[in-house]
């Protein structure tokens, strides 16, 4: 553990340098627009939205959530995480790519290859939920209904100390 948290901290160390350079705040600037806001954050976002209420299920998300809090919450969740969350999602990614201007930093405008690169750094981050997603498919032996229908299907095995107490809970 010692290693791996020396490993990091040198890796993180390295990869914070050429911030520090004349030319950092461009590099900074190149990595905040591309990587740690907007696209790749809203398409991971989609994925797990998608995910916890169209593959888990909506209404389990939302017995979930009573269990946890005590109470049922309105009714205009549930729509959110349904509709409205992943129908602003799309439009959101959708507008991204017709109102797109490359990036500038006041009169700079980046080269061609720093788009690129910008490009390259989002898409390290968003295509690893569609490549695994196809590697899934690929590799899962069974008809392509089969393997979707094992692909979804939750395999949460809850502790035998969580059921006990939930036992015990509803005998109360």
């Amino acid at each position: 553990r010692k290693k791996f948290t020396l490993g990091m901290t040198v890796f993180m160390c390295l990869l914070g340098l050429p911030m520090i350079t004349r030319g950092g705040i461009y590099v900074f600037q190149l990595m905040d627009f591309y990587a740690a806001s907007g696209l790749s954050l809203l398409w991971c976002v989609f994925f797990q939205t998608i995910a916890i209420c169209w593959v888990f299920g909506a209404k389990k998300f939302y017995l979930c959530i009573e269990e946890m809090i005590g109470y049922r919450v309105s009714m205009y969740w549930y729509v959110c995480w349904v509709f409205l969350a992943p129908a602003f999602m799309v439009f959101i990614f959708v507008f991204y790519f017709v109102r797109y201007s490359p990036i500038t930093m006041g009169a700079y405008h980046y080269p061609a290859w720093g788009e690129v690169l910008g490009f390259a750094i989002s898409l390290s981050s968003m295509l690893w939920v569609p490549g695994y997603a196809i590697y899934y498919l690929l590799s899962t032996k069974g008809s392509w209904s089969e393997v979707l229908r094992q692909g979804v299907t939750p395999v949460i095995k809850p502790r035998k100390e969580a059921v006990m107490a939930e036992e015990k809970a509803r005998l109360t």
